[in-house]
């Protein structure tokens, strides 16, 4: 499995993330840790993470520094990590899941900052209206590759996109596997928690109408103005 994690800085917290990783999946040869940093830090990151891949950003966004760690990545699955949060050494049930059934991808739950423990049930249409943090979800290259890449346009809401894809893939949604146990805790003080992703708001009627149909769409659409204001007035 390959753990990607994008940073903008070697500093504390990602040493405490990559230590997380390597204790609960001691064996070298079951991990591939991959972080992504702006160019100006990789020398410096490279020198205090010898045993992690690292990787030059192609550009300042968190999405594009996913995609860069997709592409320089060579594990079957993919795990993205912020470099706040901790991987826990439940990631073994993952580990044994995929080794025995090969899944497209798998939903686990994490502990979410201070609020206790968020459940992330694989849910087609739950996942189009609200999303499940990403750090609960192990995916398949072939599910990456197959709705992918993470879409730069999106601030916060790009793993929303591909969720919803994934699993309203007919073929790919048989595959999919849910464990109801915290694989994580997700620190909840990154980007995604403090950024509103307009760009999503504008497109999620579009998202709903494409897999419910138009007139979905069009209930939705005053929700998306009422976000939208709300933020405004915020």
């Amino acid at each position: 499995m390959s753990i990607i994690i994008p940073a903008l800085d070697a500093d504390l917290e990602l040493r405490r993330c990559v230590d997380s990783v390597c204790l609960a999946i001691p064996d070298p040869e079951m991990r591939e840790i991959v972080l992504v940093l702006p160019g100006s830090k990789v020398a410096d990151t490279a020198a205090k993470f010898p045993d992690a891949r690292i990787v030059a950003e192609s550009r300042p966004s968190v999405y594009a520094a996913m995609n860069d760690g997709v592409a320089a990545s060579t594990g079957r699955y993919l795990y993205f990590l912020g470099k706040d949060d901790i991987l826990l050494p439940s990631v073994h049930r993952v580990l044994s899941l995929v080794a025995a059934e090969s899944p497209a991808a798998v939903f686990s739950d994490v502990y979410w900052g201070s609020k206790g423990r968020h459940r992330a049930l694989p849910n087609r249409f739950q996942i189009l209206v609200l999303n499940v943090c990403h750090q609960g979800i192990v995916y398949s290259r072939e599910a990456i590759a197959t709705h992918g890449p993470f879409m730069r346009r999106f601030r916060t809401h790009a793993d929303h996109l591909l969720n919803i894809r994934l699993l309203w893939d007919a073929k790919l949604r048989q595959r999919v596997r849910y464990l109801a146990v915290p694989i994580a805790w997700y620190a909840a003080t990154g980007l995604s928690s403090r950024t509103f992703d307009a760009n999503f708001v504008r497109a999620q009627p579009a998202i709903i109408g494409r897999y419910l149909g138009p007139i979905a769409a069009a209930l939705w659409q005053p929700f998306k103005w009422f976000r939208l204001r709300w933020h405004r007035g915020n």
